[in-house]
Order: structure tokens, then sequence, then C-alpha cells
């Protein structure tokens, strides 16, 4: 049976679409823009755009779990432009959940966000029964498709799990795209240029490879009988003022830095505790933060 990838063309998809591929999985995967030449080679792909209606019938015959990965804001663009978060995005998921009733036995596995959603945390790490209080219209959008998973699954049977993923990096992530800001420091550092840091430094972030991230989501995949919701990072924090640091140990030079006024959608500090991932899927991350930061900037130099 095959495995459908929703989002397949960005960062956790491409990855998460090389490894299914590495392990003989079959995939289908679906996005906006499809690759050309070599990059789809073993895939099924399928054109997928949220916005006009997908044919989730069609994607979804033969299909045995998907991960939803489509989703076409970050909280930057989320607070611009919210009615569009809501009825692309959240719209979307509803689709898919809707359409998955017609397919009994159908995994769904849904990235939501290990920061946003929780807000102004009260403890570190925090624990997935946390109070949830977004600061950004993208974690608002983000707990309503948790809440909207956790209503089909009680009202008709759509078997889901969503898992809080923290930050993800690693080599693939677009610095365009606007998300990853150790991608963006390293692609300033690589071009000789200030590093564009929002607030004085002491924001605190959870950084996990994405290599991790696509194990626990494979493992969520297959255990259906896991429901969460689970948290999904390193669950060590690290200052951006102390990335900074680490990022100046492997350049081997100071780093000039560009500050800019902090951001309201910001969250302070995201460190997760991922004792439920671990009892539940058996996962546990295996790279170091600093072995990733190599592996990132090193990928990025290399082009």
């Amino acid at each position: 049976m095959t495995i459908l990838v929703t989002g397949a063309t960005g960062f956790l998809g491409s990855a998460l679409c090389r490894e299914l591929r590495k392990r003989g999985e079959p995939v289908r995967a679906a996005a906006r823009a499809l690759p050309v030449g070599d990059d789809g080679a073993g895939i099924d792909w399928r054109p997928l755009d949220l916005a006009g209606g997908p044919d989730w019938s069609a994607l979804l015959d033969g299909v045995t779990t998907v991960y939803h990965l489509a989703w076409s804001s970050i909280p930057s663009s989320a607070a611009s432009a919210p009615v569009q978060d809501l009825t692309v995005n959240v719209g979307g998921l509803v689709g898919l959940l809707e359409a998955a009733r017609s397919y009994p036995g159908i995994r769904i596995v849904f990235p939501s966000s290990g920061g946003t959603v929780y807000g102004r945390p009260e403890r570190l790490p925090t624990r997935e029964d946390h109070p949830k209080h977004p600061l950004s219209a993208y974690g608002v959008a983000k707990l309503a498709a948790e809440a909207y998973l956790d209503l089909y699954r009680a009202s008709h049977g759509v078997n889901s799990i969503a898992l809080r993923i923290s930050n993800p990096i690693g080599p693939g992530q677009n610095p365009n795209k606007g998300l990853g800001v150790i991608t963006h420091f390293a692609r300033a550092a690589l071009a000789d240029q200030p590093l564009p840091l929002f607030g004085d430094g002491r924001t605190i972030r959870d950084f996990v490879d994405v290599a991790d991230v696509v194990e626990a989501m494979i493992r969520a995949g297959e255990r259906t009988d896991v429901v969460g919701p689970l948290n999904i990072g390193a669950g060590v924090g690290w200052s951006l003022r102390d990335v900074i640091t680490a990022m100046e140990v492997h350049f081997r030079r100071p780093l000039a830095v560009h500050e800019r006024p902090a951001r309201a959608f910001d969250v302070p500090a995201c460190v997760l505790d991922i004792a439920a991932a671990h009892a539940q899927l058996g996962w546990t991350p295996r790279h170091s933060f600093e072995e990733s930061l190599s592996q990132l900037i090193n990928a990025m130099a290399a082009g």
C-alpha cells in the first residue's frame, strides 16, 4: 500500500520522501509545484493546491498513511493574512478529514507546532498538557487543526496524530521561505554579511535535526495505536546568542549582528519535554546541535 506525503517539496516533506524511498516504501507525493528532472525519481507525483479544492479521493485511493505537511503559512505571513490561513490551511485539513471518512483504516500524521501552540511557557521544558495560549495566528490555526483531528477521531473514527515539532534544522531548508533562523544566520555568515537578529538574542529555541524529526514522523505513522499529541524536539534550549557563539566557533571568526526590533508573535522560549514521544514511540533524537549545525553550514557552503 502507498504512503501519501502532501507538501512534499518543502523542507520536511522532501526529507521525509527521501527517507521513505530509501526504506523501499511506495510514495505518492503531492505539492503545488512539482519537481523536474531526477528530483522526483521513484515517486508518484500529483499536483495539490489547497486553495483550489483538492480531489482528495484521487489522492487517497490505495493509501494507508497520510503525512499532511501541506501548509502555506509561517508565523509572519499568518499574522498578515489570518483569514487565508484559516480557510486554506485549516480548511484544507478539514477537507482531507472529510474524505478520509470514506477510507477506513487510514492513518493521518499532522505536524503541528511545538512552540507556537503553547505561547509564553509557564515552565520549561514544556509538556503536552501545558496550557495553550498562542501568540500568533499561526499558532491558533495549528491548534484549531489539532482540534479538528480530535473531532474527527472521536466522531468518525478517523485515525490521526499531531506531532508538535519544535525547530527542525538541517540541509534543504530554503531561507527564502522565511523559516529557520539558523538557515538565515548561515546564509548571512557565508556571504560575510551581518546576521539578522530579531530582539536581543535571549530568545530560546529547541533545535532538532530534520533526520530525527523524519524518524519520529515515520514511527508515528506506523504506531496507529498512539493518539498524541506528542512533542518532537531535542529537549534542549539554545538562546540565539548561544547559537551565534556556536557559529563563530564553526567559522573561527567573530560574526557581525544586525539587531532588529523583537516581533510580537515570537514566543520568548521553547524547550519541549519529549518524554512522551520516547515512551510511546520509542523515539529519541540522535543528533547533537553542534553536529546538525555543522552539517547545515557545510551543505549551504557546498551549494
